[in-house]
């Protein structure tokens, strides 16, 4: 009974190591993945849909738009910047680039943005800007259900808002891309 026990004790431990590696390199993932900009993070999200849950999208900005696919969007255009990504000039002031993923057919039901912050910028600060402006503003066609924000690293922020549907899939797509990812869903209202 005792070698029983003994060996059932010992099994334990080896499993309780092995699933230890398994954390520790885990993490290691987390610290380690490499960003080269706002496109690609928004590029690996849309890759990892499935052709039944895409949507028609447009990336890009108005001037250089990319058909269903994101795009990179030209932040020195800060009348576009504010009346497309409802990223108005305070929020403006903390980014160095930007990339955008909207719904062809309504920008309410889904408009994603990924931004690279400013070296010295706050990305908290920047998401608060970003929440006051995306809740404040005047929607034309309809009104975002949900909101999400998300930190990628120190050097990155996501934000998408749209339908609740569309924002639970986006969320669960960033999430398995960028496993360090500090996510944020909430209603607009």
């Amino acid at each position: 009974m005792k070698k029983l026990l003994a060996l059932l004790l010992a099994s334990l431990m080896i499993f309780a190591l092995v699933a230890c590696g398994a954390d520790e390199k885990k993490e290691d993932k987390k610290e380690t993945v490499e960003i080269a900009s706002a496109v690609e993070i928004l590029e690996k999200v849309w890759a990892a849909y499935g052709d039944e849950q895409k949507f028609f999208a447009m990336g890009g900005d108005g001037e250089n738009p990319v058909d269903n696919a994101p795009g990179a969007f030209n932040i020195a255009n800060a009348e576009l910047l504010a009346a497309q990504l409802i990223c108005n000039a305070d929020a403006a002031a903390m980014i160095d680039s930007a990339a955008s993923l909207f719904h062809a057919m309504n920008a309410n039901t889904f408009t994603g943005a990924a931004y690279a912050i400013k070296e010295g910028s706050d990305a908290k600060a920047f998401i608060t800007t970003m929440k006051t402006a995306i809740q404040g503003n005047q929607w034309m066609c309809g009104f975002p259900e949900k909101l999400l924000t998300a930190t990628i690293g120190d050097g990155y922020v996501v934000v998408a808002f749209g339908n609740g549907e569309i924002i639970e899939t986006f969320k669960g797509h960033l999430e398995a891309q960028y496993e360090m990812a500090e996510i944020e869903v909430e209603a607009i209202a």
